[in-house]
């Protein structure tokens, strides 16, 4: 990596971060929904305590977060993508439930796009 060694380090730190932040997602997600039933947009789950204010900008994460609801609000998934890509990330990541409710992370280079479902 010689010259780039820095610089490649602080894109893997912010991807991992990215991830653990996700995962936390579906933690807060899983905490709420246990006790109303539903899942929450992410103003929800902060006023409850479950979630950092760093959800909501990039500022401290180099990621821009997004939940997406059912109608029925009993499932969602949640993205997160590069504020800058190639300086705060390359990867993006989507969060999403699989038939049996079980999380799971799922990431590529997607030239700083949102990975969609």
């Amino acid at each position: 990596d010689g010259k780039n060694y820095f610089y490649n380090l602080r894109i893997e730190t912010k991807e991992e971060e990215a991830k653990k932040m996700l995962e936390r997602i579906s933690n807060a997600e899983l905490a709420y929904s246990l006790q109303n039933g539903t899942c929450a947009e992410f103003q929800v789950l902060i006023d409850a305590g479950l979630l950092p204010e760093d959800v909501l900008t990039s500022a401290s994460t180099g990621y821009n977060y997004a939940v997406q609801l059912t109608s029925d609000k009993r499932r969602y998934f949640a993205t997160a993508t590069p504020a800058e890509y190639g300086k705060s990330g390359k990867r993006s990541f989507l969060l999403e439930l699989d038939s049996k409710g079980i999380s799971k992370v799922t990431s590529k280079d997607n030239g700083g796009k949102p990975l969609k479902k």
